[in-house]
């Protein structure tokens, strides 16, 4: 795998009973937000910063994420001693990287373009209809002994995943996104796991995993709703 394709992917990484017919997409969703800390909290989120580590390849990658939501994201990652940056915002998108020669860049168009939903921090089913999006219910899957249902997720711009909400907790269990990554279509899974609550009630998972790289990331820290300084995603002159 191309180091740049490879790079693409881990930002995407970085940035989830009754019968199925007994449930509407609304109901599921509703039960969602009531389970992520209700939508007062959701509609709260104005900035997330997290730390944690990324496995991937038998290394340990520290990592460091902003988000100001509806507005911009950056995450920071350290690779043998030297730091790499990448950010996007609501138009365009830059990166720094050190093993690219240090000097930053614009983002390549469909890497933006895919990472933009990310910067809505209550999610893709928060106030979905009101973003524009269209959901439809797709049915069951059980994954490891547990029932999902399976939302697939349309958004303005044209990117689709799907959302695999767990049928018990209606925690987001499993998250798949289809991608053109330099010109071939994939498809990045997200399992997402060992949901957390923060001291004013925000619940988030503090363990991901993602194919078809192979990352986990294993969340230390998430602090909400504190300053974030603008020039932190702006890009540097060269």
């Amino acid at each position: 795998m191309k180091m740049s394709k490879m790079l693409t992917l881990l930002f995407i990484a970085v940035t989830t009973v009754c019968g199925v017919h007994a449930q509407t997409v609304d109901d599921i969703v509703n039960k969602h937000i009531a389970a992520m800390g209700g939508a007062d909290k959701l509609k709260d989120l104005q900035s997330m910063y997290t730390e944690g580590v990324m496995e991937v390849r038998g290394m340990e990658i520290p990592i460091k994420l902003w988000v100001v939501n509806d507005k911009a994201i950056r995450m920071e990652f350290e690779v043998m001693g030297s730091n790499n940056i990448q950010v996007v915002t609501r138009d365009k998108g830059w990166m720094q990287m050190a093993m690219q020669g240090n000097e930053p860049k614009e983002m390549d168009s469909a890497m933006v373009r895919t990472m933009q939903p990310r910067l809505d921090l209550a999610g893709e089913l928060y106030n979905y209809k009101a973003r524009g999006r269209k959901i439809t219910l797709e049915g069951k899957e059980t994954t490891d002994g547990a029932e999902a249902y399976k939302l697939k997720v349309l958004n303005p711009n044209g990117a689709e995943l799907t959302i695999f909400v767990d049928a018990a907790t209606y925690y987001i269990d499993k998250i798949k996104t289809r991608m053109n990554v330099q010109g071939q279509d994939m498809e990045l899974t997200t399992v997402l796991s060992d949901y957390k609550k923060t001291p004013n009630g925000f619940v988030y998972p503090s363990s991901t995993t993602q194919d078809p790289i192979g990352t986990k990331i294993s969340v230390s820290k998430v602090d909400i709703n504190q300053p974030v300084d603008d020039s932190l995603f702006q890009m540097p002159k060269k």
